[in-house]
């Protein structure tokens, strides 16, 4: 039910919301995921957003500032102006995708928190006997994920100690994708939502063209194999 500023989810109110710091209001919820997603299936991402802002607990969200990520971007702002944004910044992205990364801050304001690598990526490359980025082994690959993802990944969880993951993977990027569910737990028992994993690319360049929003570059992301290709962020935990 929607009036004003405020909108009625699954028996909770909420509002516009700034949460540059986590929420302290009360004993944290206990949630079971299938009624989750029985509740969010169907629902629009605005909804699905709406439905973790409700749950007054710590929240962050994560982009990779690809081609899309402005959807999720604009719609987390919108709804919580100073919403904590993570950017696992690997040292290895194109200077466009920076250029991108700025303009986004920009336009919408975001909080955002970037996490590097430990170390500078030519130390790292050398330390791991990487000589060319197109030619790694699958364990050089998995120890470049660790050490520029799933490391800076955790350090920001430690950190944010987010009880809610809101991330912009979609189904049809890759197999384990499209057998994910809107909601779910990652590894650390964080509750992960997914408002646009049913959403096409056409739906995301429908929404960026509605908002007047700009699409980002195509990504090199040397820690996959291939573009429909997990890293392990998604499907295991950094140490």
């Amino acid at each position: 039910i929607q009036g004003g500023s405020y909108v009625l989810v699954a028996g909770w109110v909420t509002s516009h919301m700034t949460l540059d710091r986590a929420p302290a209001c009360g004993p944290e919820p206990s949630w079971d995921l299938a009624a989750i997603n029985e509740t969010l299936t169907g629902a629009t991402p605005e909804t699905m957003v709406r439905w973790a802002l409700a749950q007054r607990v710590a929240t962050m969200t994560t982009t990779s500032f690809g081609p899309h990520s402005a959807a999720t971007l604009h719609l987390v702002s919108q709804l919580a102006p100073g919403a904590r944004t993570v950017w696992l910044d690997t040292g290895l992205s194109k200077s466009e995708t920076r250029v991108f990364a700025q303009h986004l801050v920009e336009r919408l304001d975001l909080n955002l928190l970037t996490y590097h690598p430990r170390q500078k990526p030519v130390c790292l490359l050398s330390e791991l006997h990487i000589s060319d980025l197109d030619t790694m082994t699958e364990e050089q690959r998995e120890a470049l994920a660790q050490h520029v993802k799933l490391e800076p990944l955790n350090r920001a969880i430690q950190r944010l100690k987010p009880r809610i993951w809101i991330t912009g993977i979609r189904g049809d990027e890759t197999a384990f994708r499209a057998d994910l569910q809107i909601a779910s737990w990652d590894s650390r028992g964080i509750l992960k939502l997914a408002p646009f994993l049913h959403h096409s690319s056409g739906c995301l360049d429908a929404y960026l063209d509605r908002f007047g929003l700009p699409k980002g570059p195509e990504g090199y992301d040397p820690t996959k194999a291939a573009p429909h290709l997990e890293c392990g962020l998604h499907t295991r935990q950094g140490t």
